[in-house]
C-alpha cells in the first residue's frame, strides 16, 4: 500500500515512516518545505501528484502550554485550513482511508477521568489550548461527515503528550517534556539555573514515539473512529524534572517559577479501545526519557527549536 505521511519531518513523523517501512508500506513523505498545506492548490497538486491509498495526518501547527496561550487564533486559522485542505483533497484523488492526528487536548477538564472517546464532544476545551484543540475537533467532525457522504473510512487519534528523538526543543512555546531536556542540557553543560514552569504539580501522561508509531500503523490497518493514543499512566511534573536532573547531571537546586501556569492539573486517559487492537506501549518512560536526552546531547546543532 501507497501511504503518503504528512508532518514527516517531526517527532511522530520521522518515527511513523520508519515503522511503515520496516512493515513494507511504501512511504512517501512530507515535510512544511516541501509543501505548504495552508495553501489549498498546493494541497490539491501534492495529493494528486502522490495518488496515496491511504494519508497518515501528521502535519500541524504546535505549541506547548504558552504558545498555544499566545496564538489562540492563528493556531486556529492555520490548523483548520492545513486539516480541510488536507481531507478534501484526499477525498478528490480517491484515498481509501486517512489515519489523522487530534490530540487529548480536545477534552474538556469537566470529563471525568480517565478521559474516554465517548466525551469528546462533552464541554469546552481548557481555555489554555482552546485555539488548537477546536481545530482539532473540527477535523474530527470533517472526517465523520465525509464518511458519512463519501464512505471514506478514517481513524483518529487523539494523542498524548508525545516524545523523543527529532522533537523540537523549544524553551519558550514548546511542549514541556522537550523544553525541559533543553533546559537540563544547558544547565548542565553551561553551569545555567534551571528555572521550571508552574509549581510541578500538574500530571501529564507522556508517550514515546516509537510507541505512538506503531500505534498508528495498527489504527492504519484495524481502526475505526476515534482512539485515545496514550500510556495510560501519569507522571508529575516534579517527577520529570527530578528523573532530568538524574539523568543531566544538573548539580544544583531547581528553581520553580511559579507565576507561570501549571495548565490543566490532571490528565488521564482510558486506553482500552487500543489495547483492544492488540496495542499497548513497551517503552519505560525513565530509559525512553535518557535516550531522548541522549539524542538530543548528541544532535545539538541540527536539533530543531
Amino acid at each position: 500500500m501507497k501511504v503518503l505521511v504528512t508532518g514527516a519531518g517531526g517527532v511522530i513523523g520521522s518515527a511513523v515512516k520508519e515503522n511503515l517501512s520496516r512493515h513494507g508500506y511504501e512511504v512517501v513523505s512530507v515535510a512544511s518545505k516541501d509543501a505548504d498545506l495552508t495553501n489549498t492548490e498546493q494541497t490539491n497538486e501534492l495529493l494528486e501528484a502522490v495518488k496515496p491509498e491511504a494519508v497518515i495526518h501528521l502535519a500541524a501547527r504546535v505549541h506547548g502550554l504558552m504558545g498555544n496561550l499566545r496564538s489562540q487564533g492563528s493556531m486556529y486559522f492555520d490548523n483548520i485550513r492545513i486539516n480541510t485542505n488536507l481531507v478534501e483533497a484526499s477525498r478528490l484523488v480517491g484515498v481509501k482511508k486517512i489515519v489523522g492526528m487530534g490530540s487529548v487536548a480536545m477534552y474538556s477538564d469537566t470529563v471525568p477521568l480517565p478521559m474516554s472517546e465517548s466525551t469528546i464532544w462533552d464541554g469546552p476545551p481548557h481555555s489554555s489550548e482552546s485555539g488548537y484543540a477546536h481545530a482539532k475537533r473540527a477535523m474530527l467532525a470533517q472526517l465523520e461527515a465525509y464518511g458519512d457522504q463519501y464512505g471514506m473510512e478514517f481513524a483518529f487519534a487523539l494523542s498524548t503528550n508525545l516524545f523523543g528523538p527529532n522533537d523540537r526543543f523549544d524553551e519558550t512555546n514548546g511542549h514541556v517534556l522537550p523544553s525541559l531536556i533543553s533546559k537540563f542540557y544547558r544547565g548542565s553543560t553551561a553551569d545555567e539555573r534551571v528555572v521550571v514552569w508552574g509549581t510541578g504539580k500538574a500530571t501529564r501522561d507522556f508517550l514515546y514515539s516509537s510507541d505512538a508509531a506503531e500505534a498508528m500503523r495498527i489504527l492504519l490497518e484495524k481502526g475505526n473512529g476515534a482512539y485515545n493514543v496514550a500510556s495510560g499512566s501519569q507522571v508529575s511534573i516534579v517527577q520529570v524534572v527530578n528523573a532530568l536532573q538524574k539523568i543531566s547531571g544538573y548539580p544544583h537546586e531547581i528553581d520553580w517559577d511559579r507565576t507561570k501556569p501549571d495548565g490543566q492539573a490532571q490528565r488521564a486517559y482510558d486506553i482500552s479501545r487500543m489495547t483492544d487492537l492488540g496495542w499497548a506501549p513497551t517503552h519505560d518512560f525513565e530509559e525512553a526519557l535518557a535516550h531522548t536526552y541522549g539524542w538530543y546531547a548528541n544532535h545539538i546543532s541540527e536539533a530543531r527549536r
